[in-house]
């Protein structure tokens, strides 16, 4: 797989070349789904499939100048982060820590249980405000733009909370030994 390639180089008699772009782009993409997300084999294989299905659906709106390995690696990340949030969505804080404790091995658990038990314990520590936003974003699945909305701040203010939260919650984990 070359980078450099432009989506036109895929284009044989004025139609997307499906196998090609699949012979070439499989590999990058199942490497970018192991990269951001733990998930089962067969749960990434069909991930790795709608990515190809999303691509084919949207073949008429691609730039046709533009460089490949970004396009696919934008449409990858922005499904991960779907189906990451439909799987917050449906489950409550606590079912979430359990799920994530039991997909480590024994050893694992304890060390697991102490990282859970500090981010919730200081997430609570934190502002109300930006415990509310962290818990709507993450563990309601809610979009930034609904957050903004319900909690009358702008799209910008909600980003920012998320990011110096993420930041703070990164350092406390870091001084906590994690």
């Amino acid at each position: 797989m070359k980078k450099e390639n432009a989506i036109e180089s895929y284009i044989v008699h004025n139609q997307l070349d499906m196998p090609r772009v699949f012979d070439e782009y499989y590999h990058y993409v199942s490497a970018i789904i192991k990269n951001k997300h733990t998930i089962k084999l067969e749960d990434e294989e069909e991930m790795i499939a709608d990515v190809f299905l999303i691509l084919w659906k949207n073949k008429d709106r691609l730039d046709k100048k533009a460089v490949f390995s970004p396009y696919i690696a934008g449409i990858t990340k922005r499904l991960i982060y779907k189906k990451y949030r439909e799987f917050s969505r449906n489950m409550e804080f606590s079912q979430y820590e359990n799920e994530m404790i039991s997909e480590f091995s024994v050893d694992n658990i304890i060390e697991q249980k102490e990282m859970n038990e500090c981010i919730t314990k200081n997430l609570k520590a934190l502002g109300n405000t930006e415990y509310e936003i962290f818990k709507k974003f993450y563990y309601e699945g809610k979009k930034v733009k609904e957050i903004a909305k319900e909690m009358c701040l702008t799209n910008s203010n909600v980003k920012t909370k998320l990011h110096r939260t993420r930041k703070k919650i990164k350092e406390i984990l870091k001084v906590g030994g994690f």
